[in-house]
């Protein structure tokens, strides 16, 4: 064996636990998964809301899609004919103006006079929201503020009812509440998928483009590899960027500050959020700024280029001076385009030093009782500690039906799987309730309904769970290995990532990275594929992590206690049936059969997660 048994015993008998020994989550074993070593290390973005019945068929799918048995996405992918049309449209287009600021075309597939009439659709929608207002003063007030905000920035401009004539589109909007943001409590956001009377939308006839930025899951693994790390983002980032005169025609809206006042039209000048391809131009802007300006800015292009989430930058370097520079850069190039990053927040003072106190997020040199807990990219982070704290906020609607299960479910986000043996307990819960066939809005059998309370309650203690952020405990490593852990189960079945760093002092720790885990399908396999499915799992697994990290020549090392696997790796693949010779192919294409090793059911950390 590559790795000893006193590496099994530090893995699997904890020095510290964070948890108390009654709890049920360690009953159920789960901090056999998330501590590691002598260490602790236990842990459109963000909890969604109830599901309300327009949702119903989206969320059917995506539920499917747990107990499915699909693959890890690959950090690249080939583009459609209308991503790359829309690749195109945008390179031909853009443009900046006399300050920079960029200047881009909306994405039509079809000519908007296909629309049919929307303005009393849209005033309708008004004077219902209206009414809503009036009903609370201090949310009118709030709305009000917003609106005029949006026009003395120039935002969006007033429009005389005369010159409304031809193809136009007019957009109902709304608030939302995000009583948690230390900028906007009140965000009005547009609502450009309602319907004209051609039965079509503004959305209906455009492009969505591509996702041209990292997914999460990338950013996130990235974030935990930097020793020191700031966090920020770009404030009103669509609204920077302006549309072109001739397609404002389609972002007109009503307005009026008060039912005195006669009714205002007004177009909307920039990027608007609610629009199909609003996020698609974006971020395309700063991937074009980025490109060109490599050369003048070394370290901050990249850093736009590779760190950013739509507008939450999650960037970092081994070097505290690397990550001055870095940011210096990063703020420069993103004021030439007229953005401006805010609510900063890092690990290390030095990082906040010449940042303005309004634009910090936390004070890092206030005691540790008034620093309150960062959401980055949906996840809280403790700056101050440098450590990821496990949330669950669950409702306590009653009585429970399916909706109430998939709305808790979704309030779980554990992008790194870090969390990997309790979402998968809820995912199981889901798909019983799938089999059984249960309506959305049908109450649970008792013993059901007793069963997801149980499950809310202990769920509580997940909010004293804490992780490491930087995966390195604080320092830079001479040498690491990774570890991936494979097991399976009738119910389910995962892969688990560990890595294995070994430091100047001699000293080791070995901590857990990030897991991926599949719920088993409900046409019924065997356990030994299963097993199979767990095994490609981690290696697609150690592929992306390698792809996104730069971890190729890292040594990799996968370890199952399915000895009937094993066996099927290290053999020819032709005189299998297809189903196993397909993934055995692929597995072998990733990896090699001396990285391949068998590990004790009792000792396999990856066996927690299909339990």
């Amino acid at each position: 064996m590559l790795i000893g048994a006193e590496f099994y015993h530090t893995l699997l008998q904890p020095e510290q636990l964070i948890i108390g020994k009654n709890s049920p989550l360690l009953q159920n074993s789960v901090l056999g998964w998330l501590v590691v070593g002598k260490t602790k290390t236990t842990t459109d973005i963000k909890p969604t809301c109830a599901i309300t019945t327009g949702e119903v068929g989206e969320m059917s799918e995506m539920i499917e899609r747990f107990w499915k048995l699909d693959n890890i996405e690959t950090a690249e992918r080939v583009l459609t004919l209308s991503e790359k049309w829309c690749e195109n449209h945008f390179t031909n287009h853009v443009k900046t103006n006399h300050d920079g600021r960029f200047i881009v075309r909306l994405p039509f597939h079809d000519d908007p006079t296909t629309l049919g009439r929307s303005r009393e659709i849209a005033f309708n929608r008004f004077c219902s929201l209206e009414r809503k207002l009036q009903r609370d003063a201090n949310l009118y007030k709030e709305y009000i503020k917003f609106m005029d905000d949006y026009e003395s920035l120039g935002h969006m401009e007033k429009v005389c009812p005369k010159d409304v004539k031809g193809a136009q589109y007019f957009i109902p909007h709304h608030c939302v509440l995000k009583p948690d943001s230390t900028t906007t409590k009140l965000r009005v956001v547009f609502d450009a998928s309602a319907k004209t009377s051609s039965g079509l939308a503004l959305n209906d006839i455009l492009h969505k483009g591509p996702t041209v930025q990292s997914d999460l899951f990338s950013i996130l693994l990235r974030f935990r590899i930097h020793r020191f790390v700031f966090t920020a983002d770009i404030e009103k980032m669509y609204r920077q960027i302006q549309v072109h005169d001739e397609d404002t025609a389609q972002q007109l809206i009503i307005w009026r500050k008060s039912a005195d006042d006669s009714i205002q039209y007004y177009r909307l000048k920039t990027v608007t959020y609610g629009t199909k391809s609003a996020p698609y131009l974006a971020t395309k802007c700063l991937q074009h700024l980025a490109k060109h300006n490599m050369t003048n800015y070394p370290l901050g292009a990249p850093a736009l280029l590779n760190d950013f989430y739509v507008d939450d930058c999650l960037s970092g370097t081994n070097s505290i001076i690397t990550a001055l520079d870095t940011q210096q850069q990063l703020t420069e190039l993103l004021s030439k385009s007229g953005f401006k990053l805010r609510k900063w927040c890092s690990n290390n003072t030095r990082l906040l030093q010449n940042i303005s106190i309004e634009d910090q997020e936390i004070n890092l040199d206030l005691d540790d009782s008034a620093i309150k807990p960062t959401k980055t990219l949906g996840i809280i982070w403790l700056p101050k500690s440098d450590e990821f704290c496990g949330k669950a906020e669950m409702s306590s609607e009653q009585p429970i039906t399916k909706r109430i299960v998939a709305s808790d479910l979704a309030r779980i986000f554990d992008p790194l799987g870090i969390f990997g043996p309790i979402t998968v307990t809820a995912k199981i819960f889901m798909q019983e309730l799938w089999q059984q066939n249960y309506s959305w809005d049908a109450e649970l059998l008792p013993q059901a309904q007793l069963e997801w309370k149980r499950f809310r309650n202990d769920l509580q203690t997940l909010n004293t769970v804490k992780v490491p952020r930087h995966i390195f405990n604080s320092t830079v490593p001479c040498s690491i290995q990774l570890h991936v852990f494979t097991d399976a189960s009738e119910k389910a079945y995962g892969a688990a990532m560990y890595v294995r760093a070994i430091y100047n002092d001699k000293t080791i720790t070995s901590r857990l990275l990030c897991a991926k885990s599949r719920i088993a399908p409900l046409k019924k396999q065997t356990l030994p594929r299963l097993e199979l499915c767990a095994a490609l799992l981690g290696v697609e697994l150690a592929e992306r992590v390698k792809q996104d990290l730069k971890y190729q020549n890292v040594p990799t090392y996968f370890w199952s206690d399915s000895e009937i696997v094993l066996s099927w790796i290290i053999s020819s693949s032709a005189s299998l049936h297809t189903l196993v010779a397909n993934r055995i192919s692929k597995i072998q294409e990733m990896s090699h059969a001396d990285q391949w090793h068998h590990v004790a059911s009792k000792d396999n950390p990856a066996d927690i997660i299909s339990r």
